[in-house]
């Protein structure tokens, strides 16, 4: 499955609050919550999995998303300006 820019920045957003969030909590808390046995793997995975989504490479297609918008607007009955 490829993500686009706005959904990897979405789960970026997510995993930063999630990150906050175990920062905020107890060991004791983390441990509980995530099945852990301690509060840094959970955020050595969490900063992992951040790093990744930061490095990949979004599905971003400017003109070409592979839509025949043209064939899409015809069976739709609608009137097509070709450029």
């Amino acid at each position: 499955m490829t993500m686009r820019a706005t959904e990897a920045s979405k789960k970026l957003d997510e995993l930063y609050s999630e990150l906050e969030s175990v920062r905020g909590m107890s060991e004791s808390e983390v441990c509980s919550k995530y099945n852990a046995d301690c509060k840094q793997d959970i955020e050595d995975i969490i900063e992992e999995e951040i790093e990744a989504l930061k490095s990949y490479d979004c599905d971003d297609y400017g003109e070409d998303d592979g839509m025949d918008y043209i064939n899409l607007q015809l069976s739709q009955g609608l009137p097509v300006i070709r450029w």
